[in-house]
C-alpha cells in the first residue's frame, strides 16, 4: 500500500492570483498533492485540484503586517505559516514554489538551503512540539524584538531607541527579520540545522541566475538535477520583469514555458498585474 502523499498548504493575501500562483500551486495537486490555499477573502481563481480555506482559521488578525519600506505582505505570510505548523502536518510552501517531483517525505523536518548556511522558508516543515517553532512563536510574540543575530551595532542602535521610547516594530526593521534568518537561528541554536537539504533540492535556481527560466537556451536538464523536488521562482522579482520585459508572457521554448504547457495553465485568462 502506497504511502498518501503530504498534505501541502500554501497562503495568497490578495483577491485574485496569477498565472504564476496558478501554476505552481496546480503542479503540486498535479503531482498528486492534496493542495490547500489559504485566504482572508475569496479567491474566485484557483486552479482545478487545489481546496480554499479561511486564512483566519489559522491566524486571525485584525491587519496585514506589511513590510515597512517594500509595502511587501511577507512578514505576515512569515508569522502565519508558524501558526499553520503548529495546527497542521502540512508542508507549507510559498505559492511561487513550483513542483517538479512529488515531495514525498516522511520526514516531519522538511526545509533546504537556499546557500551555505541559510536556509530559505519557502518550504518548510517543523515537528509542531520542536524547540525550533516554539522560539520561533515565542520570539515573536514581542513585535519590537530585537534579532540576536543582527550585527552588535545593529543591535546597540535597536537598544538605545527602545530605552529612549522608540521601540522599532518588526514592520519597519531591516528586511527578512521573519523569514529565513530567524529560521536559520534558531535551527543552528537548536543543533537542528544540519537537516537542511542540498540547495538542489528546492533551489537549483538561485536567486542570482532567477532569470534562466525564462531564457530558451536553458533546457531542465541545464537547470535541475535528479535530487531536485521545487523549483522556486522568486516571483517577487519575476513577476515584475514578466510584466515589464515579456508582456506578461513566458517565453516560447523557456523552462517556464514548459511548465505551463505541462499544467495547461493559460497566462491571458489569469495576467500579472
Amino acid at each position: 500500500m502506497n504511502t498518501p502523499l503530504p498534505k501541502i498548504a500554501s497562503l495568497w493575501i490578495g483577491d485574485q492570483l496569477s498565472w504564476l500562483e496558478q501554476l505552481c500551486l496546480k503542479s503540486f495537486a498535479d503531482r498528486g498533492h492534496q493542495v490547500t490555499l489559504y485566504s482572508y477573502v475569496e479567491i474566485p481563481n484557483l486552479p482545478q485540484g487545489v481546496e480554499a480555506r479561511d486564512a483566519a482559521e489559522i491566524f486571525s488578525s485584525d491587519i496585514i503586517l506589511r513590510h515597512g519600506r517594500t509595502g511587501s505582505p511577507a512578514i505576515h505570510a512569515d508569522l502565519w505559516r508558524l501558526h499553520l505548523l503548529a495546527k497542521t502536518d502540512a508542508i507549507w510552501v510559498d505559492s511561487d514554489m513550483y513542483c517538479w517531483r512529488a515531495f514525498d517525505f516522511s520526514d516531519p523536518w522538511v526545509f533546504g538551503l537556499e546557500k551555505p548556511q541559510v536556509i530559505c522558508n519557502a518550504v518548510l516543515r517543523l515537528p509542531k512540539d520542536s524547540t525550533v517553532l516554539q522560539s520561533l512563536l515565542g520570539f515573536f510574540e514581542d513585535p519590537f524584538v530585537i534579532p540576536p543575530w543582527f550585527p552588535a551595532p545593529m543591535q546597540d542602535d535597536l537598544r538605545q531607541r527602545a530605552a529612549a521610547g522608540q521601540p522599532v516594530h518588526l514592520c519597519d526593521q531591516p528586511w527578512g527579520l521573519t523569514g529565513p534568518y530567524a529560521a536559520t537561528y534558531f535551527l543552528h541554536k537548536a543543533g537542528e540545522f544540519k537537516r537542511a537539504l542540498p540547495e538542489p533540492v528546492f533551489f537549483p535556481v538561485d536567486y542570482q541566475h532567477r532569470n534562466r527560466i525564462l531564457r530558451p537556451r536553458f533546457k531542465s536538464a541545464d537547470l535541475l538535477t535528479n535530487d531536485t523536488k521545487g523549483v522556486h521562482f522568486w516571483a517577487r522579482r519575476l513577476k515584475p520583469r514578466l510584466l515589464e520585459r515579456d508582456d506578461n508572457q513566458a517565453r516560447k521554448g523557456s523552462f517556464l514555458h514548459q511548465c505551463l504547457l505541462d499544467h495547461d495553465i493559460d497566462p491571458k485568462a489569469a495576467p500579472i498585474t
